[in-house]
Order: structure tokens, then C-alpha cells, then sequence
């Protein structure tokens, strides 16, 4: 796991981390019975890592739902979005936008490869 913080213009803090997950399946429940009825898939961010996300976070203003801006990469694809703290299991995730699941051949339960640059 590398990990490698700078701080920016404007107090803006940034950090690179890198990490292996697998893709996981959530839905809001109400999907249609025998499919995922347009369900989401995330990356789980480790405990270890999400902990130094939320020691990161302290002292800041949150944002909705706690949500961490970030720059996410996938094999060759990059994509902006966010971090979300997931009170199920305490991590943060790390969702994975369809149009990147078919670009990197990513389905549900397999091990990714990912690396993120948040900020604050």
C-alpha cells in the first residue's frame, strides 16, 4: 500500500492511496425480484486506510454524508468522484460507475486493483 500526502493552495490537503478490494453489489431494495434491478457497485476501502481518511477529515466541514471528494483509477480508466462512509461496516466506498465496470471488465465479487487521490 503506497501512500503519499501533499498539502495544496487554498489549505487543501491531498493524498494518493492504493489498495486492493473487491466489487461489491448494494441496493436501496427495491430491485426486481430475479435481477439487480439497477443495483450499485462499490469498492470497500480497508479499514486501515478509511481510519487515516477519517483522522484526515477531522476539524473539517463535512460534506453530505460525510462524502470525500476523490480521484479514482482502475486499471486505465480514471474518474472524479467520491468516498462515502458506509455505517454497515465502518469503511468508506468507493463507488464504481457502470460505463468503468465494462471498460475494465469488473463484475460483482471480483479482486480490483485501485488507487485514489483524495482531497479536502
Amino acid at each position: 500500500m503506497k501512500k503519499i500526502g501533499q498539502r495544496t493552495g487554498k489549505g487543501r490537503t491531498k493524498k494518493k492511496l492504493k489498495f486492493k478490494s473487491k466489487v461489491i453489489i448494494w441496493n436501496s431494495g427495491n430491485q426486481v425480484k430475479g435481477g439487480d434491478g439497477g443495483a450499485w457497485r462499490f469498492a470497500r476501502v480497508p479499514e486501515k486506510i478509511s481510519e487515516q481518511i477519517r483522522e484526515m477529515q477531522k476539524g473539517r466541514v463535512r460534506r453530505g454524508w460525510g462524502a470525500v471528494y476523490a480521484k479514482a483509477k482502475v486499471g486505465k480508466s480514471e474518474w472524479v468522484t467520491s468516498v462515502f462512509p458506509d455505517r454497515y461496516s465502518g469503511t468508506y466506498i468507493l463507488p464504481l460507475k457502470k460505463q468503468i465496470r465494462y471498460e475494465e471488465n469488473l463484475y460483482d465479487g471480483i479482486d480490483v486493483n485501485v488507487s485514489i487521490e483524495i482531497w479536502f
